[in-house]
């Protein structure tokens, strides 16, 4: 019964080793857009027929980009990989400022439910803020008219 008692002993060690060798060689992603043009290339992976004018994060984790007919760019590196999203009319749900220095997005699509993005310069920060405002749900629908009751 005791050799039995050592063998998952054993086997309970070399598990943790293991698995403490594998998180330490994954390790956290330490990459980040390099600048404007490295942000719209890989926006073009994605949509190869995007252009447009680029702010990028002030961490280099994402990047927002102004497409022509009010659309944006969101692009955001998500764990190991860079996601790129059109955002439409209706896309975003609510956009709020965090800290005075980020954005936070609430999207209508519950696949990709929000994203952050923090911009140093105060100026676009606002700017981006209105535009991604208009794209709100509640100021891309028509005007509902009002049904008068008796």
């Amino acid at each position: 019964m005791s050799s039995l008692a050592i063998a998952i002993a054993v086997n309970l060690v070399l598990g943790g080793v293991l698995l403490a060798l594998l998180l330490a060689r994954r390790g956290r992603d330490e990459v980040c857009l390099g600048g404007a043009s490295e942000a719209i290339a890989h926006f073009r992976i994605h949509y190869p027929d995007a252009d447009g004018e680029v702010s990028v994060a002030a961490d280099g984790r994402g990047a927002l980009i102004e497409l022509g007919g009010g659309a944006v760019g969101l692009l955001e590196r998500r764990g190991r990989r860079w996601n790129a999203r059109l955002l439409a009319p209706g896309d975003v749900r609510a956009v709020d400022v965090d800290g005075g220095q980020g954005l936070r997005l609430r999207f209508a699509d519950f696949s990709w439910p929000r994203a952050r993005i923090c911009l140093d310069d105060a100026e676009a920060l606002a700017a981006w803020r209105a535009r991604l405002g208009a794209l709100t749900g509640a100021a891309a629908r028509p005007p509902r008219q009002e049904t008068r009751h008796a």
